[in-house]
């Protein structure tokens, strides 16, 4: 198969899934235009006509009424993966072999073995896949891990998040067991993720997880909360939950000052800087949402990668593990585990 991503032509892409995540990812996409930037050309659904109507919304040329299509499609080079994450591992595999790049929503799949299975897919395949962790490319963040390393706060020592809305529906997919609900996979990994990030992400710096959670009517995680800590220095404080809604705010402590970053933490405009002894300073650095995370995929896949330099795919499976630890620690388990 000739892999024309390499080339000055926009890179041709494909949706999967017609929900709300897929509706900002295209608009995201469909704002880094231009010849070497993104072309939204196909979009694909189980039904033929959630694949229209989305297509005749956004514009976009072709409409398939099956997944397998969508990946079959030749003018199709990279594809993001929208659908709730138990059809991540099936859907990813399915587009790889079939020869696309694959930008999968977050949490990459339902537990680390389904992780490891896609990552040992694109490999073979030689194809490139990223997680879709949109906070790790926020400018915001990015730029309180630059301060971070520079010391402007001293030596990091806490990291405190929250990540709390309210979700009554019990028949609706965060409720439900069957379709791998709880606050954890969905709300939780964005503190767990925040805090890898901003200690510089170390391979198995991780020493030791400890959680407690309330689990509602079906056995999934209703409320969440834990401590991670990672290395010998850094203790990452955080809650998660369906029944209510949280401040949504991350405060990084350092033996020097500390970071209010502005809700909500994982899509921040900005953020306020206190340093010891001096006045605070309030930083604002606006977001293009998704389009961060979707101009560095496809930077890398232009440049012959098979995955980010950001958010590397062992890194994915490593941020499962301890999802899957902590369901471990509260007795979530899902059907077919």
């Amino acid at each position: 198969m000739t892999d024309r991503t390499t080339s000055d032509r926009p890179i041709r892409w494909g949706i999967a899934s017609t929900g709300t995540i897929a509706a900002s990812m295209t608009q995201a996409l469909q704002t880094l235009g231009g010849p070497s930037g993104a072309e939204v050309v196909a979009v694909g659904s189980r039904a033929q006509s959630s694949a229209d109507e989305f297509a005749q919304r956004f514009g976009i040329p072709r409409a398939h009424g099956t997944y397998d299509d969508l990946f079959a499609d030749p003018d199709v080079d990279m594809v993001y993966i929208a659908s709730p994450h138990t059809s991540h591992c099936e859907m990813t595999v399915a587009a790889l072999r079939a020869g696309k790049h694959v930008l999968c929503e977050k949490p990459v799949a339902v537990n680390a073995s389904e992780a490891r299975t896609m990552v040992d897919t694109a490999r073979r395949e030689g194809r490139f896949l990223m997680e879709a962790m949109w906070t790790w490319f926020i400018p915001a963040i990015v730029d309180i891990k630059r301060r971070i390393e520079a010391g402007e706060i001293g030596r990091l020592t806490v990291i405190e998040s929250d990540f709390g809305i309210t979700v009554v529906d019990e028949g609706g997919r965060h409720r439900r067991i069957d379709l791998a609900g709880g606050a954890l996979l969905d709300l939780g990994i964005y503190p767990i993720s925040l805090a890898r990030f901003l200690t510089g992400n170390p391979a198995g710096a991780l020493t030791d997880v400890r959680a407690l959670a309330r689990l509602g009517p079906s056995g999934v995680d209703s409320t969440l909360g834990g401590v991670l800590r990672i290395g010998d220095d850094v203790m990452s404080v955080f809650h998660t939950s369906l029944d209510a809604t949280s401040t949504l705010r991350a405060t990084i402590i350092g033996s020097e000052g500390r970071i209010d970053i502005d809700p909500p933490f994982w899509f921040s405009g900005g953020f306020t800087l206190h340093r010891d002894g001096q006045p605070s300073e309030h930083v604002a650095l606006p977001n293009e949402g998704l389009a961060h995370e979707a101009a560095h995929a496809m930077e890398r896949v232009r440049g012959g990668h098979l995955e980010s330099d950001v958010i590397p795919l062992d890194v994915s499976i490593e941020t499962m593990e301890i999802l899957d630890e902590i369901r471990r620690q509260v007795g979530v388990t899902y059907p077919g585990e």
